[in-house]
């Protein structure tokens, strides 16, 4: 049976060896049936000796959890933690300013996983990653609703060189992660939210944090002003504005669409009964992936839903049903 339809999902344009028919619909079964999907996030830099050691302290609770260095040694305590920021910030006088002495990564993983495999598949994955040239300290966090690790890495590698996280970096390390996690016998992949079907992208932490606190983020502000000065220029019958990024976006995904179901048209003409099952599977995947709708799209149903409700001409009798009311 070709696979050209999941390679082309799966793998893009990129054909390497390992790319076998069974590889291939192993990842394809395990996204169609939603295994759990890594997130590997750059957190921030640390800048400056306050500014490590402000990190160190965070994610070790100020001492009272466990880092763990590239040398697999555990450190413990708040002496360790000043001992790792006295070591790594001992050369400040060789830097220039506003250098970034450290890169932070989180790893995470869905509620329910495995605490043991997160830690150790974490383990596995900065050892390989960053083990070879650079230091760093880990520290695992279960004391939420999703257990997580954050890595400190100390950008001045051993060779001098600096660590530079490139634009796709963040994708290499989720499937690092992944491989570490199966390998442990949890299902885990690192899929883009595109081959997913997922239009919305991440809200980014600080966004939340600020709506948490009932408070309106100015990107939300500006999005809003845009969305409200789109609904009066519709009433007042103006051409709507073409969105290019929002129709390539939706065009993508339609492709994506048409990509799953075309994988599941070759895979219902194998013989094999794994085949039809897997082909079942990716339709019932498609037909459940969210709304091709931004976080944008979203923001203005609400605000045109709040705005036309408040339009002149309507009010509510004592029943609460509209009344038209002609103004003169």
């Amino acid at each position: 049976m070709t696979v050209d339809s999941l390679l082309k999902l799966l793998e893009g344009k990129v054909k390497t060896k390992s790319n076998k028919t069974t590889d291939l619909k192993g990842k394809a079964s395990h996204i169609a049936n939603r295994a759990s999907e890594v997130m590997v996030k750059v957190s921030g830099n640390a800048k400056g000796p306050a500014h490590v050691k402000a990190h160190l302290d965070y994610i070790s609770r100020n001492g009272k959890l466990e880092l763990e260095n590239e040398r697999g040694e555990i450190l413990r305590g708040k002496d360790d933690v000043k001992a790792v920021h006295k070591e790594w910030t001992q050369d400040q006088g060789k830097t220039r300013a506003n250098t970034r002495d450290t890169t932070n990564v989180v790893l995470s993983m869905p509620k329910g996983t495995e605490a043991k495999a997160v830690k150790e598949s974490a383990r596995a994955f900065a050892k390989k990653q960053f083990g070879e040239n650079y230091q760093y300290v880990f520290a695992f966090h279960e004391d939420v609703d999703h257990p997580h690790v954050h890595i400190s890495i100390k950008t001045l590698g051993f060779d001098g060189r600096r660590l530079h996280v490139k634009k796709g970096d963040p994708q290499i390390w989720r499937e690092g992660f992944a491989k570490e996690l199966r390998a442990r016998g949890v299902e885990a992949e690192a899929t883009s939210r595109a081959t997913r079907g997922v239009v919305k992208k991440g809200i980014h932490q600080a966004i939340i944090h600020i709506r948490k606190r009932g408070l309106t983020p100015e990107v939300d502000k500006a999005k809003i002003k845009e969305i409200a000065e789109e609904f009066k220029d519709k009433r007042d019958g103006k051409p709507e504005k073409v969105k290019l990024w929002e129709e390539k976006i939706q065009a993508r995904q339609r492709e994506v669409r048409k990509g799953w179901l075309s994988a599941a048209q070759e895979l219902n003409q194998s013989s094999e009964p794994s085949d039809k099952k897997l082909a079942a599977d990716i339709v019932n995947f498609v037909n459940t992936m969210p709304p091709m709708a931004t976080e944008r799209h979203e923001m203005a149903k609400a605000v045109s839903q709040k705005l036309a409700s408040q339009q002149p001409g309507k009010k509510q009798n004592s029943t609460g049903r509209d009344n038209d009311q002609e103004e003169r």
